[in-house]
């Protein structure tokens, strides 16, 4: 199963002058054994928020290369392109290939953190339902997909999908649809934090 890791920063001046930092990490983190990809992008919204996306083959390389001794100096080329603290989060995700919706014109991402005394997995039926709406909406590139983090203490579940366009995905949760009323019962039991992105491919 593989396993992403996302990380999201408050953007620094070389965030945008200086794309040599996200080669330097891709150098870095290319050398160990069950890495795939990374991908990068500021996010639509705020133009503030940076992300940065590492795709492994699952989580146990993911998990290796993180308690090894090259991942300080990752966080600490990555920290170049930050103004504030590196935040990360890792998934395990059910996907046959989990670079699509990164390769999408447009990538959303998602975090929900669950609302006290709300247990994540008293979700995941909601979280199945979401995704499977999402990848059947028009402007969709599926599959879609979430998970809980690994890495973080609480309960803190991510999902990721691909678009055509950012106003495709607000067209598919819209007032009147299924969709729409699926997030609202989501809300009930989680805040949630979107963005958008346009991501680039890491070389």
């Amino acid at each position: 199963m593989p396993a992403i890791q996302r990380i999201t920063f408050p953007v620094s001046d070389a965030f945008s002058s200086d794309h040599n930092i996200f080669k330097s990490a891709t150098d870095i983190v290319n050398t160990s054994a069950g890495y795939m990809f990374s991908f990068y992008g500021l996010q639509i919204e705020d133009k503030k928020t940076g992300y940065f996306v590492t795709v492994w083959q699952s989580s146990v390389p993911f998990n290796a290369f993180a308690e090894g001794t090259t991942y300080t100096n990752f966080m600490n080329t990555l920290q170049q392109a930050a103004s504030g603290d590196l935040d990360s989060h890792y998934v395990d995700v059910n996907a046959v290939d989990p670079c699509i919706p990164l390769s999408a014109p447009v990538t959303e991402f998602v975090i929900f953190t669950m609302k006290e005394g709300i247990q994540s997995s008293d979700t995941y039926d909601l979280f199945e339902r979401l995704t499977r709406g999402l990848d059947a909406s028009k402007g969709a590139h599926p599959p879609s997909y979430w998970g809980s983090s690994r890495n973080r203490a609480g309960n803190h579940i991510l999902v990721y999908v691909g678009w055509d366009t950012v106003e495709a995905h607000w067209e598919a949760v819209k007032e009147g649809t299924e969709l729409h009323g699926v997030v609202q019962e989501l809300l009930k039991q989680a805040d949630i934090h979107i963005g958008h992105a346009q991501l680039v491919k890491a070389a």
